[in-house]
Order: C-alpha cells, then structure tokens, then sequence
C-alpha cells in the first residue's frame, strides 16, 4: 500500500469513526427506510475531504513506478467494500454489534448511491449477503438496498411539478445505471419477500415500498418490476403469519382500482394494526370518487363496530378526514353516494357518527376518534363542519324540491339521537324538524298518494324504463316507512296528535291499496302510539273488520277472487305482525281469542298461498292461547291439515313446525289423551316419518330439523326416526339439490347446509343428553339399513353407494354412541374425584369392608356391551330376514360391515355374542352370494368358539342372579345405574334381557337394562 492510498484509507476510516460517535444509529420504524439527514451530512464531508485531497494532492495525473496511473475512484470503492465486510462479520460474530453494523452501513449507502461504479459495487455485494444463512445479515442487506432504491428512484419535487405542468426542459428520464441497479435489487428483495423469517420479509417489503412512491411507469422494466412487488405483497397481506408484516405490506402497497377490495377485505383481520393498516391506507391513497357504493358500505359495515375501540376510531377518521371532507362535510351527499334505501342500517351508523363528532369535535373529551379528527382539522374546519351537520333542516320541502330519501332517513335518525339525549330543549329541536303530527301525516298520505297512483299504472303507461320505475317505487316505499318511524321520536304523548296518528295508521292499514311493505311498520307505530295493549288489540280488531269491508281495491267490477285473496293476505299479514309482538300477559283476553274469526277464512282458503301463510298464523296464535284450547281445537286442526295427503307440501310443513313449536312449549302436547289413547302422537311420528322420505329436499329438510329439535328436547327418543335423520345427514343428493338454488338462504329452515350444520351438532348433544337417547341412536342401525334399501330402490349400483355410504353411517353411529360413553365416563370419574367428605357421617370399619367387598364383586359382574357388537347383532339379524328381498351389491355392501367387524370375544357379554352368532349362522344359510358369504364367514371364524350350550348358563343363571341379590342388599345398585347405567351385571342379565325384548327393539342396548 502506498502512501496515498494509505492516505485515501485514512481519511475513510475517520470520517465512519466520527459518523459512528456523533450520530446514534437511526431508529428503526416498520416504515419504508431512508437515509437519515446526519449520514447524508457525514457522506458530504468525507466526499468533500476526499475531493479535496485528491485535488491538493494531484492525483489525477500521478503515475505509479509501474508506469500505470493512480487509480483513487478504485481505492475509494475498495475501502468501501473492505469496509462493509467488515461490518458483516462483526455482525455475524457478535449480534450485539447490530446498530453499529447498521450506522457504518448506512454512511456507505449514503456516499456509494452518488457514485455510480461505487453503487453498482455495493448493490452485488448485498445481494451476495442477501442469501447467506444467518437471518441477522440478510436484513441488513435488504436495508443496504432499500437505502440505494431510495436514491435511486427518489423524484425532485421540481421533476413532479414539471410533469403535473407539461415538464417543460426537465429531464426526468432516470439513468440506465440507475435503472440497472434497481432492477437487481427488486429481483433480490423479491426472493426475501417470501423469507422464512420474519424480520427478513419486513425488511424486504420495507425495502419494496420505494417501487410506489416515484413516477415508474416511464420504464417498461420498472413497471413490470412494480407490478411483481405489488402481486407478491397482495398476497403478503392477506397470508403473512406476522401480523405486522401484513400491516407494512398494507402500508407499502399502492392502492387503486384493482386492489381495493383485497385492502377493504382486510377490515376483517383478527389483527387490530392490520385493520387499522388498511382504514389508514384507504385515507391517505384512495379519493372519495374512486370508491363504489358497495365498497363504502363494506367499509362502514366492517369498520363501525363496537368490538374494536381501534379500528372504530379509524374508519370515523375515515368518514369525516376524507369522505366527509371531500363532499365539503355535507351529510346528505355522502348519503346520496351510500344509497340509504338499500344499505340503511350502515347510513344509520354513519348519521350517528356524523352527529356525534359534530357534538364533540371541540371538546377534549378522551374520545380516540375526536382525537384522531382533531390532528386534522383546524379551527375554521370544525366551525364549518358543525355549521353544515347541524344545520335546521325540515321534512316540509319548497315547492319545487321533493323529500328525497337522504334527507328523510337522515332527519329520522336525528329525531332517534335527538329524543335520547337528556337536553331539555330536545323537542324544539324535534318540532323544527316534524313541525307537528297532522303536518307529516300530510306528508305521509302524499307520498303514500304517489305511490298507489303509481302502483295502478300499466306498464305502458309509464314515462320510464324499467329500472327508473323500481327505483321510484323503492323510494317512495322508503320515504313512507321513515316518516311512520319518524313519529314515534314526536310528541305522541300528546292526546290529540296520538289521535291523528292512529287514525291515519288505522286508514292506511284498512285500506288494501295500501302496499304490503308498510304493513309491518304501521302495526309497530300504531302499537306504541297506544297506552295499554288491550287498547292496541280493541284497535286492531277494528281495523281487521274495516278490512274485511273494504272494496275499493282494484276496479269495480274486477276479480272478486283475487280480492277476496288481498284481503285474507292482508288479515294474516295484520295478526301476524300483532302476534309476533304482543306479550304473553294477554294469553286468553276475550278480543285476542277473537282473532281467529278473522284467521280461520284463511286456513280454509282455495288459494295454497293463503293457506300456508294462513297456517304460520295460526302457529303463532297457538302460541298465545291458553293450553287447553290448543288440545282441544288446535292441535286437531293441525294435525289434519299435516296429515291431509291431499294438501299441499309446503302447507303441510308449516303445520307439522306449528305442531312442533307447540311440543317444545307444552312438554305433554304429543302424550296420549283419554279420547285419541296417544292417536296423535303416533300419527305424528308416522307423518314425520313421511316427510323425510317425500320427493322434495325442502320438505326432507324441514322434516329432519323438527325431529332433531323434538329429539333433543327430549319429546321422542325414537330409533327410526334417528335413523331417518342419520341417512339424511348423508344422503348427499339433499346439497346437491341445494347448490342448484341460487336464492337459497343457508339461514332459513328448509335450507340443506343449515340441516348439515344443525345435524352435525344435534348427534354428538343428543348423545350424550341421556341413556335414552344414547339407546335410540345405537338402536337406529336396524331401521337404517332398512331406510337405505327403500331410498336405493331403482337406482344403479354405482350410484347408490355413493348416495348411501352406508358403512360410514353405521361407522358414524358407532363413533357417536362410543364418544358419549368414554365422556360419561371420564364425567362420573371427574365427580368422584371431586366429592367432598363428609364429616357428619363416618363409615365405621365393617361397612367399609362390606362396601369394598360389595364394589368388588360388582365389578367383576358388569359388562358394557361394545357399539360394534350391537351394531353386527341389528346387521346379521337383517341379512338373515332380509337378504333374499334386497340388491345384491346391497346384501354384499352390509356384509363387508360384517366381516371387517373388530370384536373382542373375551370382553364381551356371552348372551350377546351367542345372540350374534345365532343370527350370523341364519344369515350364512339365507345368503348364496359368494362375496357376501366370505365376509360374513370372517365374523363367523372369530365366533367360532363362543360356548353354544344353554346348559352351562342355565346352570350359572341361579348363582349370579343369587350374588346379584346379595349386591343389591349391601349397596344400593339402583344408584349406582343411576350414575352409570349403561352397564350389564354379567351374563345372566343380559340373557334375562335378550329373551324379553321383541325384534322391535333389537338394536338397542340389549345388555344395559338387566338390573331394572
């Protein structure tokens, strides 16, 4: 080394010495990393000195000995290589040296990112680093190059304004070593962006952040380049496991037209910095006019929640920082943009937001919203924002302005805010924007006047398109409904308007013109315009018979069935409206028990629609009337419109759901009776039993969702009906018919993913509610196979076993009933071990031996009968009765259930596996298919030496009934089944059982009874 490049070294190392004891280590943000103010001041001195000394030392035309010339560029860049080496592997040895490692890297990207061969060197040597193995090294260099893309595609303010004003004499066309450079570094921090480790991906999508914040599109590869990153951190977003990392990927992406909804689809991040990442990205990059009306409402929908403090405080800032600020804090354009008539529960959040920040906007109220809205705005801001939200507005309009559907929805929601706050002054404030009760009824009938005017008109008639008419009609429905709900915030305590008020709502529901969608608020608004609900029920009674008489529906001489049809749907819309809200204390008040006058035309009704609807009435009727009037007039009915083969599916369904309501609520509602001697309940079972096996996957549906609920609240603990919901719980057919419904709501009964929902969660409860069910679902095999021959009759084989797995379902029962013994179980354990002593009641020395020894000998006599042995009894006994009547890839499809069968011989009751191989030999002697056979002959090879002579359990029947007396007498067993009685005592109980039960209930816990 000669003397000036020893020199030249010197001056290096100095200058990086004084950067690192001058001037801490920039602190370090999740933010897009940039050269601190202090490196770019540090590289401008040592650059200054070195020009300086070059210059003073005239080294530009010095010649070595050697005759070449002096090289400095070329000592320069290789101290600054030797230099970032250094840095590396005292960071590789020592982690500690991380913010010095950090600070001498930074002054090298400050001072190389002028120099154009020194860039290029620095930029190969931390791509080089950037796939070493150690994490700590692979973030500093993906620093170093987020450091050079920050000089390299940094635009002057001078290039911006010159393009926004034609660029004129500017030359913003960045160099192509510039270009070269940034080219590698994005395909490098590309790589990291998929890092293993954490910290690396941050550091490389901070690095990537510089690709959005210049003009790029003047170069074909930066774009391309560009367009990768913002691929990569859209998935980032979205998939990152670092919460974190998925904020900064949100805040370094560039949002606009095609990526707003992933952005948007991060509101609902279980991280709360993602959210407030994405509202924070929608603020500062997307404008008011980029946003489409189902974009805005998704945002106020997910981000107006009360959940998160957070993320509420955001999107406020949202609403008012930049929508409202952009519509100059006008309330009604912003509503005009959100289509209140479509998306009104989120414009009445946003109205409320509106009002309340313009409440508290000058007030230090600790509120984080008013905060957030408050950096924002100055003073001048907030006076004229309070100005325009509060502002008089009216409902009564100038004569050439018409009540548009903002401005109604927004004056009813600060009538609600207004009427809730304690001021005293609130009902001026109400008056100036109601005036008084007969000025909105005015209102009201005109509006309601347009509407019927327009619902008359012929379709040629009209002077608009389709589109153009709906909208009308919705407007004007909308206007109705928000004036009706605007006059429970008024003064309706006041006599005289409560008079006006109902007698218009009692007009406007008498009158059949009148369309449907105001119905339900007329009877909410008439109700509350009312003091008692005998009051309200007198009322309504009145207008059911102004109904009744109305004819002014339709032309004179028009169809007098379609009106008698309007007027039956308007009766049941009325009394359903009136039954769903009024309270139980009025359960047999002379003028409710008189509704059904009024209901019975309907029930009887030609017309199917009307019945049906007719029908979910009387449910609800049911539901207020007194018990005894229910069994002995209601019940019938309903039990002879479901059961009527002549009517309607769908009428049939809804009296079987108002017969299944009244179950749950009258627990004796299905019991016998001394007139119909349990008639009713069998009937019912059997037309349950109907509908799961009828045509239409609606009617199956609905069918299965009322056994599952009679089940479980414990009404029928029956084996075929378990069955049947079993094989409709697989039946694979029922979602395909429901996939090819585009309207089905999985959210409405009748619909099959609520059924697969409903019924993944009822076997698992239901078993373990209680032995009894727990009995009926292990009895259920039986009737299972039974219900499977009967769905695949006439189908091809292929097809059937698909539609029917049938040794799944049986494979499913047995997993249900073993769960809910081995909970049991561990439950009764868990209670033992948890029962307190009793300090009153000291066992004395003999009854403790008594008691062990009685606890030992019945332990030895208890034997639980495994699921799969019942289940081969309920199998083998159905092919011995049934293989000669069902398919052949049926018989051999049971079979295989058979002979794959893992039972332990030893363990089991002898009564059961005799029982089971009795029925396995009959089966062998009615089947003559081969494969069948061979499967049924594995079961038989592992049965083989079960003990078939009576005389040996005859024998030991006395002396094990004798030693169960003898248990009996010194504990009491009777408990002991109480807390498990899902147990057998030995093999003479299990006999006892096994000869006492019929064929009807052979696939239950035959071995579980025997001590009763």
């Amino acid at each position: 080394m000669n003397d000036h490049t020893e020199a030249i070294t010197s001056i290096i190392h100095t200058h990086f010495t004084a950067h690192q004891h001058e001037h801490p280590p920039t602190k370090r943000t999740s933010a897009t990393l940039s050269l601190s103010p202090s490196s770019l001041r540090s590289a401008a001195s040592l650059r200054d000195e070195l020009n300086q000394h070059i210059l003073s030392s005239n080294l530009v035309d010095l010649s070595l000995s050697d005759g070449q010339p002096f090289d400095a560029a070329n000592v320069i860049a290789n101290t600054f290589i030797h230099i970032v080496d250094c840095a590396v592997c005292a960071l590789h040895n020592n982690k500690e040296a991380m913010d010095a490692t950090h600070s001498t890297l930074e002054l090298v990207c400050a001072y190389s990112s002028f120099d154009q061969n020194l860039s290029m060197a620095i930029v190969e040597r931390a791509i080089e680093y950037s796939v070493v193995s150690k994490d700590l090294i692979r973030v500093e260099a993906c620093e170093v190059l987020s450091f050079h893309l920050g000089q390299f595609l940094s635009v002057p303010s001078s290039i911006l304004k010159g393009k926004r004003g034609g660029g004129k004499g500017v030359n913003n066309v960045m160099e192509e070593w510039k270009v070269e450079c940034a080219i590698k570094a994005g395909k490098a921090l590309l790589m990291r962006m998929t890092d293993k480790i954490t910290r690396v991906r941050c550091a490389a999508v901070s690095a990537c952040g510089w690709f959005f914040k210049c003009a790029v599109e003047k170069n074909e590869e930066l774009r391309e380049m560009a367009v990768q990153m913002e691929e990569c951190l859209l998935w980032l977003a979205s998939n990152d496991s670092s919460a974190a990392n998925r904020a900064l990927a949100l805040s370094c992406l560039p949002v606009g037209e095609e990526n707003i909804a992933a952005v948007v689809d991060r509101l609902k991040d279980v991280d709360v910095k993602v959210r407030e990442a994405a509202l924070e990205a929608l603020r500062e990059k997307v404008a008011l006019d980029d946003l489409v009306e189902e974009v805005m409402v998704e945002i106020l929908r997910n981000g107006l929640t009360k959940r998160c403090q957070t993320t509420h405080a955001k999107t406020v800032e949202l609403l008012i920082c930049n929508w409202m600020k952009t519509l100059k804090y006008d309330p009604i354009a912003l509503l005009d943009k959100l289509n209140p008539v479509i998306n009104e529960s989120e414009c009445e959040k946003a109205i409320k937001v509106i009002l309340e920040v313009a409440q508290a906007i000058d007030c230090d109220n600790g509120d984080k919203s008013i905060e957030l809205i408050q950096k924002h705005f100055g003073a001048p801001e907030i006076r004229e924002f309070q100005q325009i939200v509060t502002k008089k507005l009216s409902i009564v309009q100038e004569e050439e302005e018409d009540l548009t559907p903002s401005l109604v929805v927004f004056l009813r929601v600060k009538c609600a805010v207004i009427a809730d706050m304690p001021s005293s002054n609130k009902a001026d404030i109400i008056s100036d924007i109601i005036q008084d009760i007969p000025t909105l009824c005015n209102i009201l009938n005109g509006h309601l006047y347009k509407l019927i005017e327009f619902n008359k008109l012929e379709d040629d008639e009209l002077d608009m398109d389709e589109d153009e008419a709906a909208a009308f009609e919705d407007d004007q429905n909308f206007i109705c409904l928000q004036l009706i709900h605007m006059a429970k915030a008024s003064e309706l305590q006041e006599e005289g308007s409560r008079r006006h008020f109902n007698s218009i709502m009692r007009s406007m529901l008498s009158r059949l013109e009148t369309p449907d969608d105001l119905v339900d608020a007329c009877v909410k608004a008439m109700a509350a315009a009312h003091d008692t609900e005998a009051q309200f029920l007198q009322t309504i009674s009145e207008v059911l018979v102004d109904v009744e008489d109305d004819d002014t529906f339709g032309s004179p001489g028009g169809n007098a069935k379609a009106k008698a049809i309007v007027r039956q749907m308007r009766v049941i819309a009325i009394l359903s409206i009136v039954l769903e809200n009024i309270s139980s204390h009025m359960v047999g008040h002379p003028i409710l028990d008189g509704f059904f006058e009024h209901l019975s035309p309907a029930i009887t009704s030609k017309n199917a629609v009307v019945r049906e609807h007719g029908v979910i009435c009387l449910s609800k009727f049911c539901l207020l009337s007194e018990q005894e009037k229910v069994n002995d007039q209601f019940r019938p009915l309903l039990m002879t419109i479901a059961s009527s083969a002549d009517e309607r599916a769908e009428v049939r369904a809804q009296a079987a759901m108002a017969l299944c309501d009244l179950a749950l609520i009258h627990g004796d509602m299905l019991n016998s009776t001394e007139d119909d001697e349990n008639e009713s309940s069998t009937s019912f079972k059997d037309l349950l039993i109907e509908m799961l096996g009828h045509s239409k996957p609606l009617i199956v549906a609905i069918a299965a969702e009322i056994s599952a609920k009679l089940h479980l609240a414990g009404r029928f603990h029956d084996p075929i009906l378990v069955g049947w919901l079993v094989a409709v719980f697989f039946d694979s057919s029922m979602l395909e018919s429901d996939e090819s419904d585009d309207n089905n709501n999985a959210k409405e009964i009748g619909s099959a993913v609520r059924l697969q929902q409903l019924l993944s969660m009822f076997f698992p409860a239901y078993s373990m509610s209680s032995l009894d069910a727990n009995d009926a679902i292990m009895a259920s095999v039986g009737p299972l196979l039974e219900i499977v021959n009967f769905k695949m009759e006439g189908m091809k084989q292929k097809k059937a076993l698909e539609q029917w797995p049938i040794s799944k379902m049986v494979e499913y029962i047995c997993y249900i009933v073993d769960m809910a013994d081995k909970t049991k179980k561990s439950e009764d354990k868990a209670e033992v071990d948890e029962e307190p002593e009793n300090d009153l009641m000291e066992p004395t020395e003999t009854d403790s031996l008594a008691g062990e020894d009685a606890k030992e000998k019945d332990d030895k006599n208890i034997i639980e009968a495994s699921s799969i042995l019942l289940a081969s009894i309920d199998i083998a006994e159905y092919l011995a009765e049934s293989s000669s009547s069902i398919p052949a890839f049926y018989t051999r499809a049971v079979a295989k259930i058979l002979g794959s069968a893992s039972i332990d011989v030893s363990a089991e009751d002898k009564a059961l596996l005799k029982r089971l191989k009795t029925q396995v030999t009959e089966a062998e002697y009615s089947i003559d298919d081969g494969p069948s056979l061979t499967a049924i002959r594995k079961l038989s090879k592992v049965l083989e030496n079960v003990d078939d002579e009576e005389e040996e359990a005859d024998a030991s029947e006395g002396e094990e009934a004798e030693e169960i007396a003898e248990t009996m007498e010194k504990v009491s067993l009777v408990d002991r089944e109480k807390e498990n009685p899902r147990l057998s005592t030995g093999t003479v109980g299990s006999q006892l059982s096994s000869k006492s039960r019929g064929r009807e209930s052979t696939s239950s816990r035959v071995s579980l009874g025997s001590v009763n």
